[in-house]
């Protein structure tokens, strides 16, 4: 991999393999002042005080270095049902001495990166998209990575294209491990706009999912033609949001946040060579609704 950008920790420090530049942002849960709690998971990784000692706090303004305090656990208790508490685990870090106010804060990334943060490119008014330009007889598949946090690891993931059918509509075809599943979104549903490289579908309501009326039942992120992410409102929002750009060593990399089952949560896309990459870090099923 060509990136080399985390700087002043181990590769396993933060859990990465020798060929791993990037790992998955953590989501935050709350920031006080220089105080940022980070989600860590139903349970803290091991000797997380070792492996996660430093993360790099992201916020709307830039990134700052943030030192590891102390784990704590968080429990909610569903009182209506009767049921016992669901927990997760924080970490509670503080952003080091002198570096500045970052604002909104976004994600943290483990380890020390260097670098700047700019708001995502103005998104072009949307309009409708051309039947041409989408349809097409090759599946591809997305390239979220850790987008279905609860499906078996061989369970096999989803390809999609858009294609007419005997009555002339094109609509998204899904096929998953060679099979056919049911054509649950027309093309006619959606809108097309362009934010920076990448072109975006929202598509009202048009879903295989319940979706309130004003809100996407399906988000599609393209590169050129090439699908990079897909959302659909499955008891949560379908979003494929640009959040911010991150510049470090040259190169420009995106958070972006993803509508994925029941929750939406803040990847990093990247792209190495001629492949892009979207690492996620689903959220637990504790910290679902928090």
């Amino acid at each position: 991999m060509r990136y080399a950008m985390v700087l002043g920790v181990t590769l396993a420090s933060f859990g990465a393999s020798a060929s791993e530049r990037w790992t998955a942002p953590y989501q935050i849960e709350d920031a006080s002042g220089r105080t940022t709690r980070v989600i860590l998971g139903a349970q803290a990784p091991e000797d997380v005080a070792s492996r996660l000692q430093v993360m790099t706090l992201v916020g709307r303004h830039g990134l700052a270095e943030a030192r590891f305090q102390r784990t704590e656990a968080v429990c909610t208790k569903e009182e209506d049902f009767g049921l016992p508490p669901v927990c997760h685990t924080v970490g509670v870090y503080t952003q080091a001495p002198g570096t500045p106010d970052l604002g909104e804060p976004l994600v943290a990334l483990a380890g020390a990166v260097q670098g700047t943060v700019s708001g995502p490119a103005p998104t072009t008014p949307p309009e409708r998209p051309a039947p041409g330009q989408w349809t097409s007889g090759t599946f591809e598949r997305p390239v979220d990575e850790g987008a279905n946090p609860y499906l078996p690891e061989d369970f096999p993931a989803p390809d999609y294209r858009w294609r007419a059918g005997a009555d002339g509509r094109v609509a998204l075809e899904t096929r998953r491990g060679g099979k056919m599943e049911a054509t649950l979104v027309p093309l006619d549903t959606c809108t097309q706009e362009r934010q920076g490289p990448f072109t975006r579908l929202q598509c009202f309501p048009g879903a295989p999912h319940i979706a309130p009326d004003d809100t996407p039942g399906a988000s599609l992120l393209y590169v050129d033609r090439k699908p990079l992410v897909v959302s659909f409102a499955d008891y949560g929002e379908a979003t494929t949001a640009l959040v911010a750009a991150l510049h470090v060593g040259g190169d420009t990399q995106y958070l972006v946040r993803v509508g994925l089952k029941g929750q939406a949560v803040t990847g990093l896309l990247l792209r190495e060579g001629n492949t892009w990459r979207l690492l996620l870090r689903p959220a637990d099923y504790p910290v679902l609704g928090c």
